[in-house]
Order: C-alpha cells, then structure tokens, then sequence
C-alpha cells in the first residue's frame, strides 16, 4: 500500500487549556502523510491564534473559522473540505499516541477493510488514565457484526475519534453528522453498516481526558431527547434502505440498553435536578423508547421524537 493520505479533523471551541498539546500530538505523529484540519467553530478565546501559530509551523495545518453552529457543524465542514483516502477525528480537549494513526493504518490489511477501531485512555484532567475495557468479539468483524457489536454499547463503544474511516463512506453515501449531541451514537453504526470489514485492535492509542464540563457529561432533558433520535435516526435508515426485517430484534435489544443507561445515569448521579424531575424525565423517556422501537410510519420525521423530551 503507497502512503495513503489521512484527514484528520480536529473541531475546536474556545480550548485555549488544551489545544497546544492537542495539535503536538497531532503532529509528532509517526506517520507523516496526513492532512490536519483544525476548525475553529466561533471560538472567543485565544483557539484562533493558537492554531494559526500551529499553522505556521507546520504546512500540514489547515485552518479554518465558522461561526458557532457546533460540533456536528465543525466536523462537518471538515470532511467537505477533507482530501485525504482516510479520515479520523481528534477532540480539542484530548490528545493521541504518537503511533495512533499509524496503528489504524496497520489494521487495513487488505482492500476489503473500510474502518479501524483502536483503544483509548480514559484520563482525568490530573493525568490519572487507564485503559478502557475495549472486548470486541473478534479482531476482523463483517460491517454488518460490527453494526451488532456497537449495539452492545459498552465493550464497542461509538465514539468517533478512536476510529479511521475510509473517506468515501461518507461522500458516497452522503453520510454528515447530525445536530445533536449524540451524533456519533448515529453516526457510527450507520458507518459500520456500509462497511465491507472493520478491524479492531485493543492497544490504547487516544487520550480521552474527562472533564466534569464537558457536553456528554451527566445528563439532562436534551441529553435523554438526543440519545434517543440518534437511536431513532438509525431506525428511519433501518427503514428506507428496506432493512428494518433484518435488523428489528438486534435494534430492540439496543434500545433497551439506551434505556438502562439513561436510568442508571439519571438515579446514580449527582443531583443535578430534583428527583421529581428525574422520575419525570425517565417516565418521558420510556414513553419515548416505546414509541420508536417499532416500524416507522411514512409520515414521521426522523429527527422529531413522537413523545416530546
């Protein structure tokens, strides 16, 4: 395989703290053959100056400013603008392996391969880190076990920036991240499915750093509304590519492990809102979960839950 190159897309709001180190790793990568798209998504603090400074130093740093329209909308222009075979997507706020996109690249292993999973750290803003219980199945999965696998939700979780992609799984499709928060619990099992193989290997090769500040942190009522329309945008796609027969039962079952997931959250967290509230927002949720876990009708919006969140 000649040097293919990789986009790497790197969303950026107002991670003046982090973004230096960000952009090091980036760059100290011991693949050189890459792309690095840094988009600014309205930042008011230093971000701007820090990436032009990066730029400036490095040929390989493409900067580009929008407006703040978010995260989705970030990493989204950097795939319009993308030139590379592969692409991958580093968090402002994280940091990578100097070996993190040459081991997704030693996965490929044959042309059939589309995507590479690896491990990560989960770290904590102190730098304690270790490394996530990552237990897919097997090493080489078919796209459609890698569908199933993610379905688990622990042991093959969808995050996207531990994962190469071929870039042509996203023009050929017209796959772009949605406006919520939970876009990549969409995005990715959506990307799995066009898959031919995805290869998954357990050595940790990005920093997660967890920051009680960050969006997904806890959950509130928006939270609970988008993991569930990523679930329901992924059954509308079930539907109109004729697959729903085939992949009912598998996404049932992964509906019900959203659902523990949102419970356990909202009743072992801190009380970030009063427990009428809770009780609340969890009746709302299972009422939602109901009304989406079945066939979709020709009338419904995707991106619209039918109980209102």
């Amino acid at each position: 395989m000649n040097d293919p190159l990789v986009s790497v897309i790197i969303p950026v709001y107002n991670a003046e703290r982090w973004l230096a180190r960000c952009l090091d790793s980036v760059i100290s990568q011991s693949y050189p053959t890459i792309e690095i798209l840094v988009i600014s998504d309205g930042s008011t603090d230093a971000s701007d100056a820090i990436i032009q400074d990066f730029q400036a130093r490095d040929p390989r740093v493409r900067f580009i400013r929008q407006d703040n329209l978010g995260v989705s909308a970030a990493r989204n222009r950097g795939l319009a603008q993308a030139q590379g075979d592969w692409v991958c997507f580093v968090d402002a706020d994280d940091y990578v392996s100097p070996h993190y996109v040459q081991t997704m690249l030693d996965g490929l292993g044959s042309e059939e391969v589309d995507a590479v999973a690896v491990n990560f750290f989960l770290e904590t803003p102190r730098g304690w880190r270790l490394p996530y219980p990552f237990v897919p199945v097997r090493k080489k999965l078919t796209g459609s076990g890698a569908v199933r696998q993610s379905f688990r939700v622990l042991f093959f979780p969808t995050f996207v920036w531990n994962k190469l992609f071929r870039r042509s799984l996203f023009t050929d499709h017209a796959i772009r991240f949605p406006a919520i928060i939970y876009e990549d619990a969409y995005l990715v099992p959506l990307l799995f499915l066009h898959c031919r193989k995805v290869v998954s290997s357990k050595q940790p090769r990005y920093h997660y750093v967890r920051r009680p500040s960050s969006l997904t942190h806890g959950l509130t009522a928006r939270h609970v509304r988008d993991y569930l329309t990523a679930a329901n945008l992924l059954r509308h796609d079930f539907f109109t590519k004729d697959l729903w027969d085939q992949w009912e039962k598998a996404y049932g079952h992964w509906l019900n492990r959203i659902m523990i997931q949102i419970v356990l959250t909202l009743y072992v967290s801190k009380r970030t809102m009063p427990w009428k509230e809770r009780r609340l927002l969890v009746s709302r949720a299972r009422m939602a979960a109901r009304a989406i876990r079945g066939k979709p009708g020709p009338d419904e919006d995707p991106r619209v839950l039918p109980v209102a969140i």
